[in-house]
């Protein structure tokens, strides 16, 4: 079957936008099967005449990872004529998802971007905490994705004008990765704008859903008010012609969005519309809001029984074929044990990896207990709730952390109450474990 392609000939405006003053000069470009020559000149009275150039691949696969990747820049990349691509998020996922796209599609490798970070306190804060803050967010980005430390601008975390001055746990700031090219610039704005507002409700539903997926994870926002009872995802969109677009589209796929046109907002709201948004995996690119998403809709009372989702019993979503489970195999046998490295090579996440290794007891976290003495573990557990885990892990020689992967598997959360009652309590240092467990 012949893949679909954008071929970017049809996307080449006529003139490109240059300079301080934004002005308007006729774009020059040639072209064979494989690449697009672009070229224009600037002139001055004083330094004569200056040529810009740039080449880039002629044709985009039209597919679904493409229009996901082009709802994301719709939603968090700068629209402005400023000489540079800029995009922004709080998702390392999405910022490695769309730096792999480019690099894919359009050779913009990963070299080519400048990044720094910006996070949501004041920065006259104490310096030691400012310091801790600092290290703590460059070593998140720098661990998280494939970008690396001689990218960064000089000033690598820059702080938002508000009150507050402590940045809230578990957040690590937003990233900005940038790449500075006013032709190809020029040339992908173009193209996104087009396909946004000209061709995207003409492309096909299963390509409009991949793009609002994309809108979803850039500017979606869960919002549960568990007190009321009032459930929506709100949509931030300034622009009217934006929100008429996500309407539209989302009226492809069977949802209703609602415009307050006065305060410049989108929402959607009604349990069959948000069971939709959960039926067709539109929040899912977004793992943060995913999570929330879930927690959200499962206030609707029998929503397990309606949807099917929620039960335990179906089969995970995004589990991978079995040729490529065989891949993997094959590929760590053969000596490539880095998961990452396997990752790379066929294109899909490390921890889906990560998750066939385990399965198949490969790599380093080699399942050394049997599903029957884990059973066994979880069983003794339930009948003697009054013991501690690390007493449990004693008896049966493993570590307290199999003992409560055990139990929560089997049985759910054993309160805190439990453990904070039970004799192990008295005697949990460890010249005293071998007494009480003598005593069980």
């Amino acid at each position: 079957m012949k893949k679909e392609v954008f071929d970017l000939i049809e996307f080449i405006p006529k003139v490109v936008l240059s300079g301080k003053e934004v002005k308007e000069i006729p774009l020059n470009f040639g072209y064979d099967e494989i690449y697009i020559s672009l070229s224009y000149f600037v002139y001055s009275i004083s330094n004569g005449s200056k040529e810009y150039d740039f080449s880039i691949p002629r044709f985009i696969n039209k597919n679904k990872e493409t229009f996901e990747v082009l709802g994301l820049l719709q939603a968090e990349m700068g629209k402005t004529h400023n000489g540079c691509l800029v995009f922004a998020n709080s998702e390392p996922r999405i910022i490695n998802k769309v730096i792999k796209w480019f690099e894919e599609e359009l050779q913009i490798t990963k070299e080519y971007w400048k990044w720094y970070i910006k996070v949501n306190v004041k920065e006259d804060i104490n310096l030691d905490y400012k310091k801790e803050l600092e290290n703590n967010v460059i070593n998140y980005w720098l661990n998280k994705t494939a970008l690396k430390l001689h990218q960064a601008y000089p000033k690598l975390v820059t702080y938002s004008k508000v009150k507050h001055e402590r940045l809230r746990d578990y957040f690590y700031g937003t990233l900005i990765i940038e790449f500075k090219n006013n032709l190809f610039s020029e040339i992908f704005k173009n193209f996104l704008k087009t396909i946004t507002y000209e061709k995207l409700l003409y492309s096909g539903e299963d390509y409009v859903r991949s793009f609002i997926k994309g809108i979803i994870a850039g500017e979606g926002c869960v919002q549960d008010n568990l007190r009321t009872g009032h459930y929506s995802v709100y949509i931030s969109a300034s622009k009217s012609e934006d929100r008429e677009i996500f309407k539209k589209a989302l009226a492809i796929l069977g949802i209703e969005l609602k415009i307050y046109e006065n305060y410049g907002e989108t929402l959607i709201s009604e349990k069959e519309n948000l069971v939709q948004l959960l039926k067709q995996r539109l929040m899912v690119l977004h793992p943060r809001k995913y999570a929330k998403f879930l927690n959200m809709i499962q206030s609707y009372p029998n929503i397990s029984e309606e949807t099917g989702y929620f039960t335990g019993r179906k089969k995970p979503w995004n589990a991978l074929p079995e040729d490529l489970n065989n891949k993997i195999i094959e590929l760590y046998n053969s000596g490539i044990t880095r998961t990452i490295e396997i990752a790379d090579k066929l294109f899909i996440s490390q921890i889906k990896v990560q998750r066939v290794l385990k399965k198949n007891n490969l790599g380093n976290r080699i399942i050394k207990n049997s599903e029957e003495l884990r059973k066994e573990i979880a069983e003794f557990a339930k009948n003697n709730p009054k013991l501690n885990f690390k007493i449990i892990a004693k008896k049966f020689d493993v570590s307290p952390s199999v003992v409560v992967r055990s139990y929560n598997k089997h049985f759910g959360y054993r309160g805190k109450g439990a453990n904070c009652k039970s004799i192990g309590a008295v005697y949990l240092n460890e010249a005293n474990l071998e007494t009480v467990y003598a005593r069980l």
